[in-house]
């Protein structure tokens, strides 16, 4: 038992992980709403939150790379090519976006570039991660339901008692 325990607790948190990395990177995406300063601070926080989403799931990447060429379905070799090419964008957006940082990296007192190529950089590779997130979650839809269900939905249905209509009058009022 307490190794279902310890699996459900490892699914918490990389739902917790998922789910926050989620709601961060589309509060990032709408610079006019954050300014700036918040968009470049939150790019950083997306960057180290990645470290930790791919930490969490390093058995899943050891196993699919021992297993990528013999014995694993086509939707893991999928999904491992999309995690890999995610992981590049991704790294290529933080870094584009470090050099052409107008805020976080001035602050600490590191210079920073406003070339062409580093802002075509860093605006394709987002669109390139945008692409290849709704992929990622596609393809991770079935998990993300299920983790959503048993983790939001069902806690919320055990704690809510739900109530049936009462009826305007009974039989024994009538009488």
């Amino acid at each position: 038992m307490s190794s279902t325990r310890r699996r459900l607790s490892r699914t918490r948190k990389l739902w917790i992980v998922d789910t926050t990395l989620f709601a961060v990177f589309l509060l990032m995406m709408n610079v006019p709403l954050t300014g700036i300063a918040i968009h470049e601070w939150l790019g950083i926080a997306i960057g180290a939150g990645l470290v930790v989403h791919l930490v969490q799931h390093g058995d899943w990447l050891a196993t699919i790379t021992k297993r990528f060429r013999k014995a694993t379905s086509f939707r893991n070799r999928l999904n491992y090519i999309m995690t890999g090419l995610l992981f590049v964008a991704f790294v290529s957006i933080v870094a584009s976006g470090l050099v052409i940082s107008e805020a976080a990296m001035p602050w600490l007192g590191i210079a920073t570039s406003q070339s062409a190529f580093w802002v075509w950089l860093h605006l394709e590779s987002v669109n390139f991660v945008l692409l290849l997130t709704a992929l990622h979650l596609a393809l991770n839809w079935q998990w993300i339901v299920s983790t959503f269900t048993k983790y939001v939905v069902a806690p919320i249905r055990s704690r809510v008692a739900v109530r049936r209509p009462e009826t305007a009058y009974t039989a024994t009022e009538n009488s």
